[in-house]
């Protein structure tokens, strides 16, 4: 207001131009708006092309979902090889202790052991499957995993140990992930196996492995 006369100054003007204009040139300086992640701030520019990133993230169809049955495996390692084997019929795993050999009994039995009072056979699958296996690969035989027909046959219950490498953990998988054995895979191997995923691990058939008659037969014998 004016002291004089009490009336409003008129608004100041620099080079013709209204005050208001040069609030908008100066805009570009302090065009710094929101602070990022890190703590910095992001000017316009960057704004916009972060939100045409996500614009473009958001328009994109999302991947259809796999449903139907589902399998729940131990997987484990055998020879550089991951398999995995239906939880339902896990018993047991133990550290690899000492076998008791079995004579005039087949290359793939390793011998016997004692789990909890039960005197069962330990099978060696890669001789069982007819896959050749060095001395050394015997000795990097870790642990024995109690495997049983019951609750995934109805055949009599069955128990054996399988030698394995190491025992890595418990995946869920869709059965319909499963896709047929390899051509390289031979034919014991084949046989017993219900599929293969997409990383290569090869799902056993536990019914019918235990249902073999060699292996049934040796397990009657011990």
């Amino acid at each position: 207001m004016d002291k004089n006369n009490g009336s409003a100054k008129p608004p100041h003007r620099r080079n013709g131009h209204h005050s208001k204009a040069s609030r908008f040139e100066t805009r570009p300086q302090i065009a710094k708006l929101l602070p990022d992640d890190d703590g910095e701030y992001v000017d316009q520019a960057e704004l916009a092309q972060i939100w045409a990133r996500r614009a473009q993230i958001l328009a994109r169809k999302p991947p259809a979902e796999t449903v139907g049955e589902t399998l729940e495996l131990m997987v484990f390692w055998l020879g550089g090889e991951k398999y995995g084997v239906e939880v339902l019929g896990v018993r047991e795993i133990h550290p690899l202790g000492r076998l008791t050999p079995v004579p005039r009994t087949p290359d793939f039995v390793a011998g016997v052991f004692s789990a909890r009072g039960r005197i069962l056979s330990v099978i060696d699958l890669r001789a069982f499957f007819g896959l050749s296996t060095s001395e050394e690969e015997k000795l990097s035989y870790q642990k024995i995993i109690v495997v049983t027909t019951e609750g995934c046959s109805d055949a009599p219950a069955l128990e054996v140990g399988l030698l394995v490498n190491e025992v890595e953990d418990v995946t869920t998988i869709f059965k319909s992930e499963l896709a047929p054995p390899l051509p390289t895979h031979n034919g014991a191997l084949a046989r017993y196996t219900r599929g293969i995923t997409a990383d290569l691990m090869m799902v056993l058939d536990l019914a019918a492995l235990l249902s073999d008659p060699q292996i049934i037969i040796q397990e009657e014998v011990v």
